[in-house]
């Protein structure tokens, strides 16, 4: 049986190892296309870059959105604060004193170590599902802007092409005179503010 599943996980990486392969094979494909495609119109091929994460970070609405963002976080972090300190004193208890106690009562301290340890494990899953909501719900709004300054910006530029500039998209290296994160960024928050 362990077997079985050890080689369930090698056919589940190498899929995810197909998948990427083929992602970034069909960006190559892509670019490939349009290289060929656009110069025989008579248009010339201009390509630029961005980097999302900068412009979330340099943006004055998303450093608005990160510090909602953290002050939630601040605002529930506390509430874990205490359970965490009696989790960790209950389990330096049981630790320390094991080996006086009897089977039963060293069963039963265990026990309700474990049944504090889930309820603690529950409430962390609950903060995390309200931190993505909030998150959804303070991003949403400036992606879906995003999208319409950078397809702004790429016609007003005659751009042919934007790529987000990261590995997980297949975009290995770009040079610096092709990002465009400063540009989108100013444009991004000049539509937020209206």
């Amino acid at each position: 049986m362990p077997f079985a599943r050890v080689a369930t996980w090698i056919l589940i990486i190498k899929g995810c190892i197909v998948m990427k392969s083929l992602r970034f094979l069909c960006g190559v494909v892509l670019v490939a296309f349009f290289a060929s495609v656009v110069p025989s119109l008579g248009a010339e091929l201009k390509i630029a870059t961005f980097n999302i994460q900068q412009i979330i970070e340099k943006s004055r609405v998303g450093t608005e959105a990160r510090k909602a963002m953290e002050a939630k976080k601040a605002e529930l972090e506390p509430k874990f604060k205490g359970d965490q300190d009696a989790l960790k004193a209950q389990a330096e208890e049981i630790e320390k004193k094991a080996s006086a106690w009897s089977e039963e009562v060293k069963a039963g301290k265990e026990r309700d170590y474990q049944k504090k340890m889930r309820e603690y494990q529950l409430k962390v899953e609950d903060a995390q599902f309200e931190m993505k909501q909030m998150e959804k719900k303070v991003l949403e709004p400036i992606f879906k802007e995003l999208q319409a300054v950078i397809n702004e910006i790429a016609k007003a530029d005659g751009l042919s092409l934007v790529f987000e500039k990261s590995r997980s998209n297949g975009l290995l290296y770009s040079a610096e005179s092709l990002d465009i994160s400063d540009k989108i960024s100013k444009a991004l928050d000049a539509k937020m503010a209206k």
